[in-house]
């Protein structure tokens, strides 16, 4: 120590201290950056998991190929993800330091706050550089590397791109039905191909059985036919007014005229079918420029000089790849202030926190790229606002902390919110002075566990509020960029799509409230307390466990009555208004298929359901071994209620050995089972019915003589996922006691690791179930009997 009292600083100490200090800084960095980076990276793959499981089960795609195709897409989740775990890690670790007086400490002992922003600003630098090197190297790489690894499953396993009972359209001018697809993956059985590539001529092939082979070196799949026939016809052109085809593009097809027919046996016969076809329907073929090289963006800017609106996305491509990585230096900036200056709370205010910063930032994003791409803001100014926006608020922050501002006092606001929080009912009842006796003590005990449960539940609602409306907006950004939607529509999107994603994150929420409740309670010892009071583990475990159970009926009642009327109008809401469409059950639709259940298949070229018309109408009759035996063509199909009108057609009769007799007509009246209701009605997805209707679709099915198999997983399922809730309440419960030292990033590891062997357990069922190795009830069931046995022995084991 000087004379004058201040510290000598020795340049060892000195040296010493700090670079301990730098070391303790990053090691706090690293377990919730790791923790970070994996929950944001497991939420923007979870949904891809089941489709990567069945092709490796159902379809029998090597592992291999599957596991590259996965890691091919991860630098692009990484990209998003890096700067996303650095906000979290630098905001919990901040926020522990502050919540444990260490920030404190440091300043005490001479540390400046600009002096502890140095690890923090390292790590962001080196965050930066990684996600530069995924950005502007290994991004456009691995998604030329995904497209190649997506060529050679589809030639591993080329019928991996068919679905069974199913009008495939991806393979450009051809639509392919399959009856079945054996377990094999090579034989085809009951096969209906329609040839439009000739828009003169209507060729369309039956066969009993077919095969897939693949040609690598010309990059085509070709299609082998067995035992089938060739019908080739004149197309008789649509007819369709104006007012009709002026809100569709133009029909080149039609039904086949009555003065040409040709009919033609064949024991093989090959196609050739485009594999790139199916490529162009993925997310690249609707921005491309994300496969790009810089130097391939140069030159495509430079192609439309002259064209701001063509140029806008390959400008704010090339931007969004430089400033994308400086996202993590501003998220470090804006967090590190915020952290140290919280001193209650703890790491799920850090959380919420994270994703309100988040949220806010790929807001601000979006709304300014939609006007780049619409050329009102230059691409640099909409591309780089938000990191300038954060990093000027960042600087501030750091500034207003080194210097210790104060926030204002702001005296009204807190005596109203006191008033508030008196006026709240069990604040009143609470004041009120009444006694317990005490055999309600347990009650208390009760009610004080539900509402901490309660309470973690509201706060992993709002997480994953906030997570659904990061990750969808990233997934949809390009879509709402390119729509130019009001706002108002992507608010009733999230107000209708947030409900039903709340319902299938449930389980997870109720996992990880489990979780931190126990460990709460073994954390500052309530547990210790309440067995020493008598109260047993099992005793404590019952309300959480009722509450459980009374979720999953909730959840059970939502899933049935008010998620299919969600599910419906979110997808109104997406193609009528964000998209523009006409409503599905009104809009004219162009060559359209449909199957009856007595074997009879429909081709409508174009269908008007305002006028009840239908144009260029063919009707074809198999027999069981995909022959066909009739077929009817009409120029125009009207529906009254006294049944259909068909005008300017004609009726084929085929023979088992190839005669074809054609009987032409005018006008005739037909009398057919389906109505213009069954043409209009657009049939669900699986995933959106309610047990019921999916119950219905069943029984329609299996009266057709389709096999319902893996739609009897989906029926099971309805009854099987409500309780999951339940399960994983019963499986959190002894984990969580498991390891009484962990804190709440302990439990969110551990809830990511259940429910990932979770869903890795249900999703193989599923799988099997796919491939007829196991019965759809034990498939749908499978997870959650293991997951409760396992539950449940734990739980008995444990001390009581």
């Amino acid at each position: 120590m000087r004379p004058d009292g201040r510290l000598t600083r020795l340049w060892y100490n000195r040296r010493v201290r700090f670079l301990v200090l730098d070391r303790y800084f990053l090691r706090e960095l690293i377990s919730p950056f790791g923790f970070g980076g994996a929950l944001f990276t497991f939420f923007l793959v979870i949904d891809r998991i089941y489709h990567l499981t069945d092709l490796v089960i159902t379809k029998g795609v090597p592992f291999h190929l599957v596991l590259q195709l996965l890691v091919y897409m991860l630098p692009s989740f990484m990209a998003h993800t890096l700067p996303m775990a650095l906000l979290v890690a630098v905001l919990l670790a901040g926020g522990r330091l502050a919540s444990d007086l260490e920030i404190v400490a440091f300043k005490a002992a001479g540390v400046s706050v600009l002096r502890l922003f140095r690890p923090i600003l390292a790590a962001s630098l080196l965050v930066t550089v990684a996600t530069a090197g995924l950005t502007l190297v290994l991004n456009p790489a691995a998604n030329r590397e995904f497209q190649r690894q997506l060529f050679r499953i589809l030639q591993a396993r080329a019928v991996s791109g068919l679905q069974e009972r199913v009008f495939n359209a991806t393979f450009g001018d051809m639509t392919i039905y399959v009856e079945e697809v054996s377990t094999s993956q090579v034989a085809l059985k009951g096969l209906l191909v329609s040839d439009e590539r000739d828009p003169k001529l209507s060729r369309i092939i039956t066969a009993r059985e077919g095969r897939l082979l693949t040609d690598e070196a010309n990059r085509r799949i070709t299609l082998r036919l067995l035992n089938g026939a060739v019908n080739e016809a004149d197309i008789m052109p649509v007819d369709a007014p104006q007012t009709v085809t002026s809100t569709t593009s133009s029909p080149t097809g039609g039904a086949a005229s009555a003065s040409r027919y040709r009919y033609t046996v064949f024991n093989l016969y090959d196609m050739s079918l485009s594999v790139d076809s199916p490529l162009k329907g993925a997310p690249r073929g609707e921005k491309p420029e994300k496969d790009f090289t810089l130097s391939e963006l140069g030159q495509k800017i430079a192609e439309y000089r002259t064209d701001p609106h063509s140029r806008a996305p390959f400008q704010i491509e090339r931007h969004k790849r430089y400033a994308l990585p400086l996202a993590a230096l501003v998220f470090g900036l804006v967090a590190f202030p915020l952290a140290v200056r919280s001193h209650r709370g703890g790491r799920s205010v850090a959380l919420v926190g994270s994703l309100v910063i988040l949220v806010t930032y790929y807001l601000v994003m979006t709304s300014l790229e939609g006007a780049a791409l619409r050329a009102r803001v230059p691409a640099a100014i909409a591309i780089w606002a938000p990191n300038v926006l954060f990093a000027t608020v960042g600087l501030g922050l750091l500034v207003a902390t080194a210097r210790e501002w104060k926030w204002p006092a702001m005296p009204l606001v807190w005596r109203a919110l006191g008033g508030l929080w008196r006026l709240a009912p069990g604040r009143a009842w609470s004041a009120g002075g009444h006694t317990m006796v005490a055999r309600d003590s347990t009650h208390i005990v009760d009610r004080y566990l539900v509402r901490e449960y309660v309470t973690f539940m509201g706060i992993g609602l709002a997480v994953a509020a906030a997570l659904f409306v990061v990750i969808d907006l990233l997934q949809t950004l390009d879509r709402y960029l390119r729509m130019k939607p009001p706002l108002i529509y992507i608010f009733e999107h999230f107000a209708y799509r947030l409900p039903a994603a709340l319902h299938e994150g449930l389980p997870v929420v109720m996992l990880v409230a489990t979780i931190f409740l126990f460990l709460t309670l073994t954390r500052y010892h309530e547990l210790t307390a309440l067995k020493a009071a008598g109260v047993s583990l099992y005793r404590v475990s019952a309300p959480i466990l009722g509450l459980g159970l009374g979720v999953a009926l909730v959840a059970g009642l939502f899933q049935e009555l008010a998620l299919p009327t969600l599910n419906e109008r979110g997808d109104e809401v997406d193609r009528v208004k964000i998209r523009g469409q006409a409503p599905r059950h009104l809009q004219s639709r162009q060559r359209l298929w449909v199957r009856s259940a007595d074997s009879r298949f429909y081709r409508v070229e174009l269908l008007n359901p305002g006028t009840d018309d239908m144009y260029g109408m063919t009707i074809l009759e198999v027999d069981k071994e995909f022959r066909l035996t009739g077929r009817l063509d009409a120029r125009r199909a009207h529906w009254t209620p006294a049944g259909w009108e068909l005008s300017e057609g004609a009726y084929r009769e085929i023979g088992t050995r190839g005669a074809v007799q054609t009987v032409p007509f005018v006008w005739t009246a037909l009398d057919l089972k389906e109505e213009m209701e069954d043409f209009i009605r657009i049939q669900k997805p699986v995933s959106t019915m309610s047990y019921r209707e999916l119950r219905d679709y069943i029984v329609q099915l299996e009266a057709a003589g389709f096999q319902v198999r893996k739609y009897l997983v989906e029926l099971y399922s309805k009854f099987s996922f409500p309780l999951v809730n339940l399960v994983m309440v019963l499986v959190a419960i002894p984990f969580a006691l498991q390891s009484p030292r962990g804190g709440r990033l302990f439990g969110i590891g551990l809830a990511i690791a259940i429910m990932a062997g979770y869903l890795a357990v249900h999703y193989v069922a599923l799988a099997f179930a796919r491939a007829d190795l196991l019965p759809p009830l034990i498939a749908a069931w499978t997870a959650n009997v293991i997951f409760m046995g396992i539950g449940t022995s734990l739980l008995l084991r444990a001390r009581t």
